[in-house]
């Protein structure tokens, strides 16, 4: 681990400490070893898809340029940014609706469909943070498991749907899986059921992929949401900031939840993420390193009977079920905090991809 990395780490768990719950321990309530490693500056973390290459130097430069603007509501930040969302979009601000991480807009969108109660339908295992709100709600679920080539199984989805239904969810790429499905995919998903059915795509990851988000379908499908992120590829997940993409009709609907839609998005982060979507510089040496990083743990999976299967994101799902010892037990001990066993049959786990080095002291671990 880097010693600027471990640094910010030590920073990071320091001021956790504070909180009565903080966000990382209402993710990592079922990653084993959580509590006892997440105090330790030695801790390397594999286990939340975190960007290890750090946050654009541009983006830190102009965030330390916004701090005196600290004390003012600045509304020329938020315009900007809008700006800069729907041009790289090719939308209309009206499409959009920004927030402090995608992971608030998901909230936001149960609370919608959840207004009348009714019934959703997710993916198993997937990134379903949203579950336990809808449910608190009163509204009831179906859960479809991935099929047999740990794929979304949308036509159990489409058959699952009921007269109530309200919301489908995919994570595309999925969380904690990788794999993608193809825009025509969804796209003919999307046609196939009934247009009052929301379906809310997560995009979280797509960035690592050449796959042209669906974004574009939002005006043509006005039941269709796409969610995406800047905490992956660039860097936010500390600084949050997410955004919906959807009919404008939808948006203005959405935002009628919200008491000043967008207030809870520091000036600072805004001008991070303005200045972060111009340093292309930074996003292909993100890209480029996830790649060597993704292929080199996928050899060393495979060279020791390790069973994977294809990721299109910065993570690898790989199984457990021939590997003979205590694997979280020897993360432990080396403090790595690894991912949680998703699924029992063939105790499938997933593991976010860090540096190089800290993926070569990974596989020290558990060879």
């Amino acid at each position: 681990m880097s010693t600027n990395r471990r640094d910010w780490l030590k920073t990071a768990f320091l001021g956790s400490a504070a909180l009565t719950l903080s966000p990382l321990e209402f993710f990592a309530k079922e990653t084993p070893n959580f509590n006892e490693l997440k105090n330790s500056n030695e801790t390397i973390r594999l286990c939340f898809n975190e960007n290890p290459f750090g946050t654009s130097p541009k983006a830190l430069e102009a965030m330390q340029k916004s701090l005196s603007l600290s004390s003012m509501y600045d509304f020329k930040f938020a315009d900007v940014l809008s700006v800069k969302l729907a041009e790289k979009n090719q939308l209309k601000k009206e499409n959009l609706l920004v927030s402090a991480g995608s992971s608030f807009l998901l909230e936001l969108i149960t609370k919608y469909v959840s207004i009348n109660k009714g019934h959703f339908i997710i993916p198993d295992p997937s990134f379903t943070i949203f579950e336990p709100i809808a449910e608190f709600l009163g509204m009831s679920k179906t859960v479809i498991p991935l099929n047999d080539k740990k794929k979304i199984d949308l036509e159990k989805m489409k058959n699952s749907i009921q007269k109530d239904t309200k919301l489908i969810y995919i994570c595309n790429p999925n969380n904690p899986t990788g794999d993608l499905l193809s825009r025509q995919e969804i796209e003919n998903f999307i046609k196939s059921i009934p247009d009052n059915i929301i379906v809310l795509v997560d995009e979280a990851y797509i960035e690592f992929t050449t796959q042209k988000s669906l974004c574009d379908l939002v005006d043509v499908y006005t039941n269709l949401i796409v969610t995406r992120t800047f905490s992956k590829l660039y860097g936010f997940a500390g600084a949050r900031l997410g955004y919906a993409i959807g009919h404008p009709g939808t948006i203005k609907n959405l935002k009628k939840l919200q008491s000043w839609s967008g207030a809870e998005i520091s000036v600072v982060t805004m001008a991070g993420a303005i200045a972060a979507m111009e340093d292309q510089e930074f996003i292909t040496k993100v890209l480029n390193n996830n790649q060597k990083v993704k292929d080199f743990t996928v050899s060393e999976f495979n060279k020791r009977g390790i069973k994977t299967i294809p990721s299109s994101a910065n993570f690898v799902y790989f199984s457990l079920e021939n590997y003979k010892e205590d694997y979280f037990k020897k993360l432990k001990d080396a403090k790595i905090l690894g991912g949680k066993t998703y699924e029992e049959e063939g105790k499938w786990t997933r593991i976010s991809l860090g540096t190089m080095e800290e993926m070569r002291q990974y596989f020290d671990v558990i060879s």
